[in-house]
């Protein structure tokens, strides 16, 4: 059966790419023939378009690249956009959805879509990207979106973003889906009450693949790790409190601190400029504890088996946490403190990996059993 996959683009985004990467991995595993649905982003044309934004992000990285920043920018989105495409184009294979996105889909000979996961039902992600309807396939033809489903889409938050309009629109094309699965527990009362769909709780694709799998995308590139025993940082919104805190934890437990996320203000070239993806997989399976605000992070340390401290992030929304930590019986692992304190007492809590283990295999095979019951009676 010939599948594409709607998420969101696959941009810098370490958890989204992996994602996605795993999704079409595993479709293509159970025999289907899987592409990712790439499209061109509104929020991201002046930046692939514009002379001036190109010339203007050129020199911005250039500068990056050479140590010469002399105040706080954000890392440049051409870096980000490359990094991504780089891996898409090495292990995503695509079909592209331009501004005639139904008649493509027929011409591609795409039966069914599979829109997931990450967060594309969240609005205020959504909205910047398409319309809001695109990722319920308001764009699909009829019998296309009959044969779909959603695998793990996330809402990001326990509540529904979407305006009155938004709701009926997407209620009416959800209601036309073959199945609805959700990444969060709460996406499940989401669907019931705004929509109501009957949806289940599957895990992020990322939990699909074996851990040899990603063994194996650190090993195809060669990739660096630090001369010390380090502690991992993958902050997405980071703060003088955190910056400190981690700095105490680090000398307490005489480690080194190894941040997976560039800044313009790193003492490193390498640490500046963003890492490929491989080397952000090997830099978490390699630290001896890696302190998050991330999703994903938390995600790849559970593949891992790697200790970690999540730093509950409201502003990200909390329930992705908060469904998945629970799941593995490790919602004590988040802290809505950021202090040294705080972080420290969850480093020493000791973490029984081969229970988490059991309950990640109990995880994978209901997942698996959802796609091959909604989509290999099409095949």
């Amino acid at each position: 059966m010939k599948i594409g996959i709607l998420t969101h683009p696959l941009y810098g985004n370490y958890g989204g790419m992996l994602q996605a990467y795993a999704l079409v991995k595993i479709l293509r595993d159970e025999g289907h023939d899987a592409y990712n649905l790439a499209f061109e982003p509104r929020s991201y044309r002046k930046v692939l378009h514009s002379p001036i934004r190109r010339a203007k992000e050129r020199l911005r990285s250039f500068l990056l690249k050479h140590n010469l920043v002399f105040s706080d920018f954000k890392i440049p989105q051409i870096l980000q956009i490359e990094m991504g495409q780089q891996f898409e184009k090495a292990n995503v294979p695509k079909l592209f959805l331009g501004n005639t996105p139904a008649e493509q889909l027929k011409e591609y000979g795409v039966e069914a879509v599979v829109v997931g996961s990450d967060q594309v039902w969240r609005a205020a992600y959504a909205r910047p990207m398409k319309s809001f309807p695109y990722f319920f396939l308001d764009f699909a033809p009829e019998e296309i979106r009959k044969s779909s489903i959603s695998y793990a889409a996330s809402f990001g938050t326990d509540t529904w973003e979407g305006s009155e309009e938004e709701s009926k629109v997407c209620g009416q094309l959800l209601r036309e889906f073959r199945a609805v699965s959700v990444r969060e527990s709460s996406g499940i009362d989401i669907c019931r009450d705004v929509f109501n769909v009957a949806a289940v709780r599957v895990a992020d694709p990322t939990l699909l693949l074996r851990v040899e799998d990603y063994h194996h995308l650190i090993e195809q590139e060669d990739t660096w790790l630090p001369e010390n025993a380090y502690l991992g940082t993958y902050i997405l919104d980071t703060s003088a409190a955190i910056t400190s805190s981690i700095l105490s934890v680090a000398q307490e437990n005489k480690l080194a601190i190894q941040p997976l996320k560039a800044s313009c203000r790193a003492a490193g070239k390498r640490d500046r400029l963003p890492v490929s993806v491989a080397q952000w997989l090997r830099l978490i399976r390699d630290s001896e504890c890696l302190i998050t605000d991330s999703f994903h992070g938390c995600v790849f340390s559970i593949i891992f088996n790697k200790p970690f401290v999540c730093l509950g992030n409201k502003d990200r929304g909390t329930a992705r946490f908060e469904s998945l930590l629970s799941t593995y019986g490790l919602g004590n692992r988040i802290v809505s403190e950021y202090s040294s304190l705080a972080i420290q007492k969850v480093m020493n809590m000791p973490i029984n990996w081969d229970e988490v283990n059991r309950r990640h295999n109990r995880e994978r095979e209901t997942a698996l059993h959802f796609l091959h019951t909604n989509l290999n009676g099409h095949a």
